[in-house]
């Protein structure tokens, strides 16, 4: 392979690498969205080892520390919205001080499906490596407002929103061979039908061999796909 050739082919790779295989766009609002305004977009791309990777690129907007200023003890709504599922929307709620005291840096943990390359959750949380006060403060804010909570925090008015993803993967896991056992039950029934002897084993001990994986598929989906709750939700 000829030097040039060499230097196409590493060049196609890095393209490959750096172009987004699906997006996620964020909008945020402080009044329940009366108001809305683009908050950036998440970049999806897949790894070398196959899992999908997380991108935040936030809208260059001016004021978006003022406008969390101003919400005093509002509501910070994210409703996200992925270029994989038309007309759907991914909600998720926070408390605008916690950013402030982030220094509008934020956390964006998406629960996706790689396969199907689709968005089941997001959730949106203030990055506390970038907490602005001590530790005990975290916790000591319960009852006071948002300017109390804030107090003499140096608050970049003009800032942009910053932050982090972290991606959250679904595998699909292998169903039940139910169709096995169920051929086996009707072989029984005809080989008792045809005067064969009886297998006088209880049914566990005939069937364990069907019965042990759909009780640990049960047990990992359950696992894997908890009931919904918490901040984020999905909302069609």
């Amino acid at each position: 392979m000829s030097k040039k050739s060499i230097i196409v082919y590493f060049l196609s790779i890095i393209a490959v690498a750096v172009t987004a295989e699906w997006t996620i766009a964020l909008e945020y609002s402080l009044n329940d969205f009366t108001n809305g305004y683009p908050l950036g977009v998440i970049e999806m791309r897949r790894s070398f080892d196959g899992n999908f990777t997380g991108t935040f690129k936030p809208t260059q907007e001016s004021g978006f520390g003022k406008k969390l200023i101003d919400a005093q003890d509002g509501t910070y709504s994210v409703i996200a919205k992925s270029s994989t599922q038309p007309g759907q929307q991914f909600l998720s709620t926070n408390d605008p001080c916690l950013f402030l005291h982030s220094n509008l840096f934020h956390v964006f943990s998406a629960s996706i499906n790689q396969e199907k390359q689709q968005l089941n959750m997001l959730t949106v949380f203030p990055d506390t490596v970038a907490w602005q006060k001590d530790e005990e403060s975290k916790y000591n804010s319960f009852g006071k407002t948002c300017k109390e909570r804030v107090g003499e925090l140096s608050i970049d008015n003009s800032g942009t929103p910053k932050g982090s993803v972290q991606i959250v993967g679904q595998s699909t896991l292998p169903s039940p061979d139910t169709a096995s056992f169920v051929h086996r039950i009707e072989k029984e029934k005809r080989a008792k039908q045809h005067g064969a002897d009886a297998d006088n084993r209880s049914f566990l001990a005939k069937y364990w061999i069907y019965i042990v994986p759909v009780v640990i598929f049960a047990m990992i989906s359950s696992a894997v796909n908890p009931e919904a709750g918490g901040e984020g939700q999905a909302a069609q």
